[in-house]
């Protein structure tokens, strides 16, 4: 397989590849108000909708529990 030639890759793409290597995805982002592990693991359990809210809750007090 042919490796990506990185002479040619414009300033602006190079900047973009090192900085999505660099920086991981914070887990809050700012002004967010659930956190996206909390939000992976309700859509992993496929609820019915009846149920997303009350397992919400309990999802955020274990994380700011710390759990």
């Amino acid at each position: 397989m042919a490796s990506r030639n990185n002479a040619r890759l414009s300033g602006r793409q190079i900047k973009g590849m090192f900085r999505k290597w660099r920086q991981p995805i914070p887990d809050l982002t700012p002004g967010g108000i659930v956190p996206r592990s909390v939000m992976r693991q309700i859509q992993r359990e496929r609820l019915p909708a009846e149920a997303i809210n009350a397992r919400l809750q309990q999802l955020l007090a274990a994380y700011h529990n710390g759990g």
